[in-house]
């Protein structure tokens, strides 16, 4: 593909992205961005980080309103799309549907606490991880343990979250 097709491509993604969101480009200034590394060879893993990324992904949270990282992604399990792979149950890991969503719902607790997003519900691992500093985690598993923050902006904050390769990015915006 040429540089002008891809141009051109790429003027009417951002042109069809701008639609579908109802934003334009002079509405969104980027409160906060947060990354994280993950090993893509880690197939069920990367799988899951993708697919948490992109349920939270364009997320609008109005004024008082809280967001639920489990009520946005569901439940992981293998008839909604999960892949299996490594998590934590007390201290100790095991194979699990969803493994990895929660170094989204890590990247994304750090992005939301750095946009001066009040954290309602966070909880750390129950076992260290190596993708967050200590203490910057955020475990979730649906219907126990939840990333729940309120949005005390007197204007709607966007979440942005893409994984591409080994690196998942989550970005707070105001709208």
């Amino acid at each position: 593909m040429n540089l002008r097709k891809l141009m051109t491509a790429f003027t009417i993604f951002i042109i069809l992205l701008a639609q579908t969101t109802n934003l334009t480009f002079a509405q969104y200034e980027t409160l906060s961005s947060f990354s994280t590394n993950f090993n893509p060879g880690s197939v069920g893993r990367a799988a899951n980080i993708k697919k948490a990324a992109h349920l939270i992904n364009e997320t609008v949270v109005y004024p008082g309103q809280t967001f639920s990282f489990n009520d946005t992604i569901g439940p992981t399990t293998q008839k909604r799309g999960f892949s299996l792979a490594k998590i934590f149950i007390k201290g100790k890991e095991a194979d699990g549907y969803g493994g990895g969503v929660c170094q989204v719902s890590s990247t994304l607790f750090n992005a939301a606490d750095e946009a001066g997003l009040a954290i309602v519900e966070r909880h750390p691992h129950s076992k260290k991880v190596t993708y967050v500093p200590d203490d910057r985690d955020a475990a979730t598993s649906y219907g126990d343990i939840d990333l729940r923050f309120r949005n005390d902006y007197d204007f709607p904050v966007i979440i942005r979250a893409a994984a591409y390769k080994n690196i998942v990015t989550v970005e707070i915006g105001a709208v």
